[in-house]
């Protein structure tokens, strides 16, 4: 949130509906292209008494617009209603415990964080620098902290830039291959072109500005999808196969892990596979035992798992060759009708632009900038 200019952030904790409509008494607007935090939403208490609220904003953020109906004086010893009203497309966000069940809808509008439970060695590790206060990972921290404080200037900047410059993305056909098997591709279009748009937004230097029609134009670049598929990389099988992201967690962690598992000489581990229990003793998520069972169910309804065997009254779970087919980046092999509906739409010099682009070999948005100093808790292949 220190990253975002003040003005776009709303901090809301436990706003009842009257509350939230109170603020169309001043402003209709006042949600609009805002980000709206609940703040920590830890217990299921929380989220009963926040309930009414999230389904207004979800409404607030398919429709546009929220009504209601007021009962007020009319200075005649009278009544008359007034409607009172919401306009505007806000993003909801706020932070959780590991293992909450979220609501399709949220999923697809909002954006939550939560704590990953997988990372302790690299957390303990990242604790035990720091606590020198004046140290060298004390120092590197301090100083892009002090740093980071320019960005939400450089976002007014590139928001005040973009007011008279549309983004155009021809290489669209990415994201509709990269969402064509989940199940609410219809309404998870727009977020994440948006995502990809607003990454060639940040990247703005970096492309040429064109004038079509009157208007000033930049295209995402192939750059820009690789920095866009690179972030959603970790959600590939979350997004396309319509997995819940913590079972995609456990599907990694038994990836990366069952071999070594396999191999150790202090627990017996079946040569064809592991049972519910065993991942749940072994596991390195931090789960409940309902949790695993529900996770691993989940995995095996998708085929991702699959039952080898069985021991005793348990199933005996080993990986499946099920994977999310990756999405090709070869600019050769782009299939002729995507060009000639480029060619219709907007003409043939997008085509020789993206005939000339280049895809830039292990670009990744998770990469380091060579001169940044990279704290001793991070790798330094990263």
């Amino acid at each position: 949130m220190k990253l975002i200019p003040k003005r776009f952030v709303v901090n809301e904790k436990k706003i009842t509906e009257a509350a939230l409509f109170n603020r169309a008494k001043t402003d209709k607007f006042f949600y609009d292209g805002k980000i709206v935090n609940y703040g920590d939403m830890g217990g299921n208490n929380d989220h009963d008494f926040m309930e009414e609220s999230k389904n207004l904003m979800k409404e607030l953020q398919s429709d546009g617009f929220l009504n209601k109906p007021l009962n007020i004086p009319d200075g005649e010893g009278g009544w008359e209603v007034k409607d009172l009203e919401l306009v505007g497309r806000p993003c909801l966000t706020y932070t959780t415990v590991p293992n909450h069940y979220f609501d399709d809808q949220e999923m697809s509008r909002s954006i939550f964080i939560t704590p990953r439970m997988d990372n302790q060695n690299i957390f303990n590790k990242r604790n035990s620098a720091l606590e020198f206060k004046h140290g060298k990972s004390y120092k590197i921290l301090k100083h892009y902290e002090k740093e980071a404080e320019l960005v939400p200037y450089m976002l007014l900047h590139l928001k005040e830039v973009f007011e008279n410059i549309v983004i155009i993305n021809p290489y669209v056909y990415f994201v509709i291959n990269f969402l064509k098997d989940a199940a609410f591709y219809k309404r998870d279009f727009d977020k994440f072109n948006g995502i990809l748009k607003t990454i060639t937004a940040l990247n703005y230097y970096n492309h040429e500005v064109y004038e079509v029609d009157g208007k000033k134009v930049i295209l995402t670049n192939i750059a820009d999808v690789q920095e866009f598929m690179s972030l959603l990389k970790p959600y590939k099988e979350s997004i396309s196969a319509n997995l819940s992201p913590k079972a995609v967690e456990v599907l990694n962690d038994i990836r990366n892990n069952i071999e070594d598992w396999r191999m150790k000489k202090d627990r017996e581990v079946l040569d064809m596979g592991i049972t519910t229990n065993e991942y749940f003793s072994l596991q390195n998520l931090g789960l409940s035992k309902a949790s695993v069972r529900k996770y691993m169910y989940e995995l095996a309804d998708k085929e991702f798992i699959q039952v080898t065997t069985r021991s005793g009254r348990a199933n005996v779970y080993d990986l499946a060759k099920s994977e999310v087919a990756s999405i090709n980046y070869d600019l050769k092999h782009i299939d002729d009708s995507i060009y000639q509906n480029i060619c219709y739409e907007i003409g043939e010099w997008v085509i020789d632009i993206m005939k000339e682009d280049k895809f830039v070999e292990g670009l990744s948005i998770m990469n380091f900038d060579e001169e940044v100093k990279k704290p001793t808790w991070i790798s330094k292949k990263r």
